[in-house]
C-alpha cells in the first residue's frame, strides 16, 4: 500500500523473540489490505481502508466502547459520521497530510478560527505503566501465563517469564497482551470459568 512498504509490519512482539516462527499475526490485516488496495484510490486512501476495516473496530473503538459502558457513559465519534467520511474521504491528499502533520484541512481551520487550541502542538501520548504494574508480581505471573495452553501453542514459552519482570514499555505492553489473551483464551476457547482474581484463574488447571 505504502510505496510497497506493508502497514504496521512491526507489531507488538517484534524483537523480543516471543512468537513462534510459524505465527504470523499479519494474517488477519492481508485481506483487509488486499481488498483496500483497489483502482483510483491513492496509497494514503488505501490505508485509511485498512484502518476502517481493521484498526478501528479492532482496537480503537473497542477501547472506546469499554471505556464508556464501564460507567454507563454514551460516547460520540462525529469524525466517523456517514456524511464526514463521504466529505473527507475523497479529499487530496495534501490537504489530510502536509509537513508530517496529519488532519491538516481541520489543524489550518482550528488554527484560524480557535488558535488557543494550538493544533499544530506537539502530540501527547495517554498510555500507562502497565510494564511497572506487572513487573511487581512478575516472576509469579510469568510463569503462569507461561503455563497456559495458549500461549504454549503460539509462543516460544521461555522467552515469556522474561517479559514480565521487564519494566520497559515494550515488555510491558507484550506481557500485558499476552496476559490477557492467556486470559480470554481460558475463558472463549478451553470454555474454563474465571476462578477468582488473575492469579487464582491463572492457577487453575481444571
Amino acid at each position: 500500500i505504502l510505496g510497497g512498504r506493508r502497514m504496521r509490519s512491526k507489531g507488538i512482539f517484534h524483537g523480543l523473540g516471543v512468537l513462534r516462527g510459524d505465527v504470523s499475526w499479519r494474517r488477519g490485516m492481508e485481506l483487509a489490505e488486499k481488498e483496500a488496495t483497489q483502482p483510483g484510490r491513492s496509497r494514503l486512501q488505501s490505508a485509511q481502508a485498512v484502518d476502517c476495516a481493521d484498526w478501528l473496530p479492532n482496537d480503537l473503538l473497542t477501547k472506546l466502547d469499554r471505556c464508556l459502558m464501564a460507567f454507563g457513559v454514551e460516547g460520540r465519534v462525529p469524525f466517523l459520521d456517514r456524511h464526514m467520511a463521504e466529505f473527507a474521504y475523497p479529499l487530496p491528499d495534501p490537504l489530510k497530510v502536509k509537513h508530517k502533520h496529519g488532519k491538516w484541512l481541520l489543524r489550518k481551520w482550528l488554527e484560524t478560527g480557535m488558535p488557543a487550541s494550538k493544533p499544530f502542538s506537539r502530540k501527547r501520548g495517554f498510555t500507562v505503566p502497565v510494564g511497572e504494574w506487572i513487573s511487581q508480581k512478575g516472576r509469579v505471573l510469568g510463569e503462569l501465563v507461561a503455563n497456559q495452553p495458549g500461549i504454549q501453542e503460539a509462543c516460544n514459552v521461555d522467552s515469556v517469564p522474561r517479559l514480565f519482570q521487564a519494566t520497559d514499555q515494550k515488555a510491558g505492553k507484550a506481557a500485558w497482551t499476552l496476559l490477557f489473551y492467556a486470559l480470554w483464551h481460558r475463558a472463549h476457547i478451553l470454555g474454563l470459568d474465571p476462578a477468582g482474581d488473575v492469579m487464582e484463574t491463572l492457577s487453575d488447571h481444571a
